[in-house]
């Protein structure tokens, strides 16, 4: 540990560069995967609001609504269907508009709200097929009016495709930290073991096994690794701070920052020591004809 201390102090320099890269490369990670937390999070809420609704003829029979809601429900596309009738219709709205009562209680208005039944499907687009379905059967002829949360299906159908691009992101951005952080600390070590080439081969003339030179190198690996991890988390928290994202998005339960810290550490370890075990057999034996 104090040896891949030295290294690091060193090459300070080198050691900034490669640990602010890999973090920087971490932080743009962290941000994609916020932001695609916060898509589906915002998804699988609006999904249960944006709601068909099916206004209803007020001659249609109790039977025949009764027949018309088991109907909806057996549908596979549904997850949910509530009759309102004409009187709770009535009652909705006087309670959201208690200053209109007095049309009714002074000038005798019949209530001119119809029943209706509200659906929730399993996603927006299945709407449509859930109408057509409607329509072509017999209560096609008990149908008033159709509403569709239109503007709702719009933002869901955005929020959709910023979460395929942002999973296509993740992807790419992994791929570039994996490779980028390979390349980084493979370069590192290599510098590292230039620059103790003295020591290295005293320590050969005293014997020392191949494992005591190598481990300080291994370890060097892994503490550029931990250093980007939680260089990344310090800029992701400044981030998280700086946009207010916690109003959007509970990150407890949506993104288990600790959990997601965890995993991060132990990713950027293994590669860490993947990279140095590559350039620890690349240079170290070629150089020094060291044996395992």
């Amino acid at each position: 540990m104090q040896l891949a201390g030295q290294s690091l102090n060193r090459n300070l320099y080198m050691s900034i560069t490669t640990t602010v890269m890999m973090g920087l490369i971490l932080f743009i990670f962290n941000v994609i995967w916020s932001l695609n937390v916060l898509a589906q999070t915002s998804l699988d809420q609006l999904e249960t609001k944006v709601d068909l609704i099916l206004y209803v003829n007020d001659s249609t029979s109790l039977y025949d609504i009764t027949d018309m809601k088991n109907t909806l429900d057996s549908l596979p596309e549904v997850i949910e269907v509530d009759y309102t009738s004409k009187e709770e219709a009535l009652q909705s709205f006087l309670e959201q508009y208690p200053d209109k009562e007095a049309l009714f209680t002074n000038y005798g208005l019949e209530n001119p709200l119809p029943a209706n039944f509200r659906i929730v499907t399993d996603s927006p687009s299945d709407h449509d097929s859930v109408l057509t379905y409607v329509e072509a059967s017999p209560y096609g002829a008990y149908l008033l009016e159709v509403e569709s949360a239109s503007e709702n299906q719009e933002i869901v159908e955005r929020l959709v495709d910023m979460r395929d691009f942002t999973q296509t992101l993740v992807i790419g951005v992994i791929f570039a930290f994996v490779l980028g952080s390979l390349f980084m600390i493979m370069n590192a070590v290599h510098l590292s073991i230039f620059t103790r080439k003295t020591e290295i081969q005293i320590m050969q003339l005293v014997g020392a096994h191949p494992s005591m030179i190598r481990f300080p190198f291994l370890f060097e690996g892994a503490l550029y690794s931990v250093l980007a991890v939680l260089f990344s988390f310090a800029l992701l928290t400044l981030f998280v701070i700086g946009t207010n994202l916690t109003s959007f998005l509970n990150l407890e339960n949506s993104l288990q920052p600790l959990i997601f810290l965890g995993a991060e550490l132990l990713v950027s370890l293994l590669i860490g020591l993947l990279s140095s075990l590559l350039a620890i057999n690349f240079y170290l034996k070629r150089t020094f004809a060291l044996d395992s």
